[in-house]
Formats: structure tokens, sequence, C-alpha cells
């Protein structure tokens, strides 16, 4: 079988001009790995005409390909049923009708190890503003979002620029520190250059803590919510971050801590090595780790994930993968909403991929699409039921 017959059955697929029987040989294919190089250049290239022709498919012709390509058996059997590898199935689906429903969507794929879980996808793009502001060590308060300064005086002695969505502290060993706050209200994102030069990214309903100079023998901050670091080196004062009774130290890396009160602690490293503490325990983590501890402080876990996955909120992406209310949590976080559930909630898992972007309402339709949960919206509030 050359790779010109596969490139011809799937393109026949995609304009929905299949016969039964190529489209069995199809199915036939795509179970082998020898065709899978072949088949991600064709879905690359599908994504780049949707992007480029800006074109779309009416909802019910996209829906039928997504029913069909999520069914694992080929018609018109008496064939045996394939379980395409997962990567497949997902990224079959989400790219074929993305490139077809959707144009310019971005689709992220990913091999995961569990199956059968609903998968939802969809693009809308909505405007979003930032949400931020500061809380100076004379208990001064300014909003963020609204100041026109360039320059922002928190303190005598202090150099404070502001370009943007970025507040940069520079260095000022000269001056009696003070802590100041910097806020994140739901549905905005933050970035502050702390007076060392480290980088920190604040998600929604976060803050961060911090003296307007470092000049103790550590640098210390103190988080809620999630963040993410860039930590500037200097072997001679470690970096410290505290937060819910867990304390992260290090010299120099990145990696992402997230601790909203109402989940468990999750840190993820993505470079460079850090020691996670909590009560007496103290664990190192190297690079694709992820230490989780749990509301009860019985202990760390540490697993190796997906690092894209941990820190998509930074690149403007909800990754989900996940049961319903850990998903309507972070939803809520960002479109600024209260959840409701009503009756039993499914415990399955959703895994999909949205923009930030995207339309609240387009998101809860597409979790509707598999059927394991629905919504109704009243104002700010969503109401989740079976």
């Amino acid at each position: 079988m050359t790779a010109s017959r596969f490139r011809y059955l799937f393109e026949r697929y995609y304009a929905q001009q299949c016969t039964p029987e190529e489209q069995h040989e199809l199915m036939e294919l795509m179970a082998q790995s020898a065709h899978d190089e072949a088949l991600k250049q064709l879905l690359d290239e599908l994504l780049l005409q949707a992007t480029d022709n800006d074109q779309t498919m009416p909802d019910d012709t996209a829906s039928n390909m997504l029913q069909e390509i999520m069914q694992t058996n080929a018609a018109p059997a008496p064939a045996r049923v394939h379980t395409f590898p997962v990567w497949k199935r997902l990224t079959v689906a989400a790219c074929t009708l993305a490139a077809a429903a959707t144009a310019g969507y971005n689709i992220y794929t990913r091999s995961h190890t569990s199956t059968n879980k609903p998968m939802a996808s969809v693009h809308a793009p909505r405007p979003k503003n930032e949400h931020a502001r500061l809380v100076m060590g004379n208990g001064e308060e300014i909003d963020l979002d609204h100041t026109t300064a360039t320059d922002v005086d928190v303190q005598s002695g202090v150099s404070v620029s502001k370009k943007g969505n970025v507040l940069a502290y520079n260095s000022a060993p000269s001056v009696v520190p003070t802590i100041n706050t910097v806020y994140t209200n739901k549905g905005g994102i933050y970035q502050l250059i702390l007076p060392d030069g480290t980088k920190a990214w604040l998600n929604a309903a976060s803050s961060i803590s911090f003296p307007t100079a470092f000049k103790d023998s550590t640098r210390e901050v103190t988080i809620r919510g999630e963040v993410y670091f860039d930590i500037a080196q200097q072997a001679n004062q470690p970096f410290i971050v505290k937060t819910n009774n867990m304390k992260v130290a290090v010299l120099g890396t990145a990696f992402n801590i997230k601790a909203y009160e109402e989940e468990n602690i999750c840190t993820t490293l993505l470079e460079g090595a850090i020691n996670v503490s909590s009560g007496s325990i103290t664990r190192k983590m190297q690079p694709g780790q992820q230490a989780l501890i749990n509301r009860e402080h019985t202990g760390i876990s540490i697993s190796r994930v997906d690092t894209d996955v941990a820190v998509a909120w930074k690149s403007g992406r909800f990754e989900f993968n996940d049961n319903i209310k850990t998903i309507m949590r972070e939803l809520a976080r960002w479109y600024d909403l209260t959840v409701v559930y009503e009756g039993a909630t499914t415990d399955k898992s959703f895994a999909g991929s949205f923009s930030r972007h995207d339309s609240l309402k387009d998101i809860l339709r597409q979790l509707e699409l598999t059927g394991s949960i629905h919504f109704d919206i009243a104002d700010k509030t969503i109401t989740v039921r079976p």
C-alpha cells in the first residue's frame, strides 16, 4: 500500500466521497503504525487549510464526521474491531472537526495512557481584560488595570515600571523593604518581575506577597492560587516560596505552583531542581515531575506528568483531563461565575483543549455533547446536573 493511496482515501473521506469499502480500507490503514507520519502530515495540512481559507462546514456534517471517526470499528464489518491508540482517536476527531468546522483553532495533541474519555473542543474568540491590583506596604491600593502611569510609586527609593500587564521592580539594596502584594481577580492574569529579576506569572484569582528588596539570607515570597516562576539564579541567596503549609526551596529553576484553597497543592517542575516540604517531610523533585500534597497533609506524592498541560494556562489555554467539579472550578475562576450542583454528578473524566478566549457557552455546549452532563446558565450562576 503506497502513501499516495492512503492520502487518496483520507482526502475522499474528508470530502465525504468515500464508499463504504473505501472507508473500511482507510480505517484498516489508520490502525497500522506505518501510516502514523502520513496521518499527522495530513492533519497538519487540514489545519493550515482551515486557517488560510477560513472555510466552515455545516454543524450537522461536522458532527456526523466526529461520530464516525470516534467509532473504532470500521464499517461495513465483517471485520474485527480495531482499538486505535488514543492519540489517533482524539487527534483525528478533534483535528478533522476543527479544521472543517472552525477556522484557525489550534489543536494540541499528546499521548494519553487512559482511554474512553469524552473530548470536547471549540473555538469562539472572546476578548479578555487583565484584572489585577497592587497593595503597597502602607496599605494603599492601586488598580493596575486602570492606572495610566508607566512609573508606579510604591515606596521612596524603589523604582517600579508598568508596561501592559507587566509590573517590574528594580533592585533597591539601600531601602528598608516593605511588603507588597499583587492580586489577580477572577478572569485575569498578570506578570511580575521581582526585585532580584525573578519572573512570576499569576493565574486568575491568585496573589503573591514579596519584599520590595531582598536583603535577608533567603529570598522569600508567599503565594495563593497559581503562580509560575522563572527564578533568577543567586547561589548565595536561595529562593523560597511559601503557601498553605508547603514550602519550595530553589536556587535557580522554572516551576509552577497551584495552591487554591479548595484544591490539593500541586507543584510542577519544568527546569532545575527543587525541594518540596510539607511538615517534617521533604522531597527533591526533578524536571518533568509533579508533587501533590492533599489537604490533610498526609504526605507528598511525586509522579511524572506532561508539563505542557500543567502550565497551559500561561499560554492562554485550558487543558482539561479531570472530573467535572475540577473543571468547573477552573472555569469559575476564569469566567467569574458561581457553580451549583443538582443531583449526582458523573465521576467521569473529560479531556479537551480550549482557548481561554473561547465563549463559556460554547465550552459548556461541547461538554454537554458527551451526554454525561448538562448545564443551566442564569446570569453568572451555572447549575450542573446529570
